[in-house]
């Protein structure tokens, strides 16, 4: 099992790559640096990074905010994903008003952790 430490720097990484517009304009187009895709951004925190396990472990030191941020980012990214057909137009997911929604919960979600993302900042 990962440290505290590092299951919270997985989950926040995750949400990051969800928040930012920029990079999923370079990972999902064919020829980016980094390779993702709609479906993978999802996949890498809610299947990869186990976030539930992580908020019922750690639930209880979190603060009232956090809680809410974690919930709200995953009841739309839940809802967009259960409704994303099975392979999504990345330019069609970029410009949805609705995935904007997601990427907004889950900006407010990395800035509930004081914006901590380790591996880079936006």
């Amino acid at each position: 099992m990962m440290s505290y430490e590092e299951w919270l720097n997985c989950i926040l990484n995750a949400a990051q790559d969800i928040s930012s517009r920029a990079f999923q304009e370079e990972a999902w187009k064919a020829e980016g640096n980094v390779a993702s895709s709609p479906d993978e951004v999802y996949q890498v925190l809610m299947e990869d990074c186990t976030p539930d396990l992580f908020f019922e472990t750690y639930g209880q030191t979190l603060t009232e905010e956090q809680t809410q941020c974690w919930g709200d980012l995953q009841s739309r990214l839940t809802s967009y994903y259960d409704r994303m057909s099975l392979y999504p137009d990345p330019a069609q997911v970029l410009t949805d008003p609705e995935w904007e929604l997601v990427r907004q919960a889950a900006g407010r979600f990395v800035r509930a952790f004081n914006g901590r993302s380790r591996r880079r900042s936006e």
